[in-house]
């Protein structure tokens, strides 16, 4: 998989309630009929997706997942697993269950929203509309290749203007090697196949992540998967909001009322 830092996302996200240090909200829309949860890739946090914000609209409200370890989260440690990571997500969704939500998650992310997704229907909470998988293999293949990738090699500053100081460039690292070792420990267990639409999104210029990669995503839900691969590389998603959202309308279905 992947793991380079993608374009530095700016602004600031606020703690949506003091429930929760887990979810931000990023376009409060409260007459909006559904929400959008939104994972980050390895290293990432919840603003990276303030960058979709000149591309929506009143339909869906936007919320993101705040990992520990980063932003106003730097002092708190991950979970030990990635397993008590989505449970941990799980257990603060069921308080974002009044209106019908999806999932979106990019890269880890990916793997993160599915897990958290199965911990919600094994805890007999409220589950997502649809899955969105955006540049990732499957659960069982993401956690092999993250045990491949090589940390130091991973950060790459992708964004315009002067890298990071040298502190931030070290902390940078230290947030994704601890993501990825979380991922990399992820059991590759049988998959356990969820009552959830399921769309996966590759982009045509993502090395590796070809449709024969991708192909194992179907053992993952009984209700079909649909491919759509789109333009860019790996983190064309954050840069080119318009594109994938689009994508991510034409993809969600009529919302589901909760269980």
């Amino acid at each position: 998989m992947t793991t380079s830092t993608p374009p530095e996302a700016t602004g600031t996200t606020q703690t949506p309630s003091p429930h929760s240090a887990w979810l931000r909200c990023l376009d409060t829309r409260p007459d909006a009929p559904t929400r959008l949860i939104c994972f980050p890739h390895a290293g990432g946090s919840a603003s990276v997706f303030r960058a979709w914000l000149s591309a929506w609209d009143a339909s869906t409200e936007l919320w993101a997942v705040q990992y520990p370890g980063r932003e106003d989260r730097t002092t708190e440690s991950m979970p030990g697993t990635l397993s008590d990571l989505a449970r941990h997500i799980a257990l603060t969704l069921q308080w974002k269950s009044d209106k019908p939500f999806a999932f979106f998650g990019h890269s880890m992310g990916a793997v993160v929203a599915y897990e958290t997704a199965s911990q919600l229907s094994r805890l007999g909470l409220t589950t997502p509309s649809r899955l969105i998988a955006s540049g990732s293999p499957p659960p069982g293949s993401a956690a092999e290749q993250a045990g491949q990738d090589d940390n130091a090699e991973s950060v790459q500053w992708l964004h315009d203007g002067p890298p990071p100081d040298a502190e931030l460039q070290r902390a940078a690292a230290r947030v994704l090697a601890a993501d990825l070792d979380l991922l990399a420990r992820y059991p590759q267990r049988t998959p356990t196949p969820l009552d959830i639409p399921l769309t996966v999104l590759r982009n045509r210029d993502d090395p590796g992540l070809d449709a024969g990669a991708l192909a194992p995503w179907d053992q993952y839900t009984t209700c079909g998967v649909d491919t759509v691969t789109l333009p860019g590389d790996h983190f064309a998603c954050y840069e080119q909001p318009h594109v994938i959202l689009a994508e991510l309308r034409k993809s969600s279905p009529a919302p589901r009322s909760a269980r």
